[in-house]
């Protein structure tokens, strides 16, 4: 009886600060790797500025070509079921490590910059989804699946990469360029397969760890492309803002910027807060400008679509004429700047898409409109940008 309760007492209190804090990560490990992941992608967040960097998109093409080279040397020992021995047994026993820790910082800047592309709930489940891979991947329960999740991962990265990279060499957006990069990453996935089969002559083994999730998750990028759910890397929009007037200033100490006019009755003079256009104060047959800053990469040639709706109460939304179309260009660091007008008919809501060339959505702005019943000439507030 003596011996059992023996058995069951705790052991001794840790000692030292760092003897503490050890225990405490121990027991609370979970707390721990979510705190760290939220804590890297606010570093990255923070650090991956441009899409177009070439070191950026040099570094990440050589963590692609190392993470092949160690899927396959991983495979090749997975298939012998023996871990290699000496200097070289040592050094690969760090592989598993080295691998998820390349195909996080990849998954991180790839969440980084869907989530600053993306716009609307569909885009905002892929995100979502996307985080809970990246947590995936760093869950030991899961990295015990072996090659079926890291091929997956894999593949998902080498279109990921592909997705930005050829709009940015390319200097403009086309669905073309997503179609090359699902069918390259489907590509690269069966000649990773054609390899692990010199390793082992069960084809079926290899295919079902090596080919079929990778091409899985090809066939669901694809379809996430058509239904308009992939972000529209590289481009993202850095402000959007709804107006009475948008005029360039061509002379003074502001030249070269947009002077945003607006009006606001009494009751919200002065105001606290910078205008964002929530609420536009308009009279019979004033137009509704659209002002937006927009990143695209450096060389970038395009054109985006303003798509005006109203929320009809009968009908639902309903858009308000053609799309308005206008040429995109590589501007700023802050953004390049231009906008588009609709006349307004009726109070009411309304919004603005602001669509890329391939139609799918970079922003939008969601603003009502309210009748302004003043009379005589109108003074507007100006915003510079």
């Amino acid at each position: 009886m003596t011996a059992t309760a023996d058995a069951a007492a705790p052991g001794p209190s840790p000692t030292g600060a760092w003897e503490r804090f050890r225990h405490f990560r121990e027991k609370n490990h979970l707390a721990f790797e979510v705190a760290f992941f939220f804590a890297g992608f606010l570093f990255d967040y923070l650090l991956l500025h441009r899409i177009d960097s070439r070191p950026l998109l040099i570094h990440q093409g050589s963590y692609l070509v190392l993470l092949s080279v160690l899927l396959m040397v991983d495979h090749r020992f997975h298939t012998l079921k023996a871990e290699p021995i000496g200097f070289w047994g040592r050094v690969l026993s760090f592989r598993h490590w080295v691998i998820h820790f390349f195909l996080g910082t990849l998954l991180n800047a790839f969440l980084i910059f869907y989530f600053k592309a993306s716009s609307g709930f569909f885009s905002f489940l892929f995100i979502v989804a996307l985080a809970v891979v990246l947590v995936v991947n760093e869950l030991p329960r899961f990295r015990e699946l072996g090659p079926v999740l890291r091929v997956g991962l894999w593949s998902f990265a080498v279109t990921s990469y592909l997705a930005y990279l050829i709009p940015v060499l390319w200097g403009a957006l086309h669905p073309s360029q997503y179609l090359a990069a699902v069918v390259v990453g489907a590509a690269a996935t069966v000649g990773l397969w054609r390899l692990f089969r010199r390793f082992t002559h069960d084809d079926g083994w290899s295919f079902a760890r090596a080919a079929a999730p990778g091409l899985a998750v090809q066939l669901l990028l694809l379809l996430l492309y058509v239904l308009k759910v992939v972000p529209p890397v590289p481009l993202n929009l850095r402000y959007i803002g709804i107006f009475q007037e948008v005029t360039r200033v061509k002379e003074g100490d502001r030249a070269g910027q947009y002077a945003l006019g607006y009006a606001l009755p009494a009751s919200m003079l002065p105001r606290v807060f910078e205008f964002d256009g929530s609420e536009l104060f308009a009279r019979p047959d004033d137009k509704a400008w659209a002002f937006v800053e927009l990143f695209a990469p450096e060389g970038f040639h395009d054109q985006i679509a303003f798509a005006w709706e109203f929320d009809d109460p009968k009908k639902g939304w309903v858009e308000v004429g053609a799309p308005y179309t206008t040429t995109l260009g590589s501007g700023r660091e802050q953004g390049f700047r231009t906008f588009g007008n609709r006349t307004i008919a009726r109070t009411g809501d309304y919004r603005v898409k602001v669509l890329t060339s391939d139609g799918r959505e970079i922003g939008r702005k969601s603003f009502t409109v309210v009748r302004d019943e003043s009379q005589g000439p109108r003074v507007l507030e100006q915003l510079y940008r």
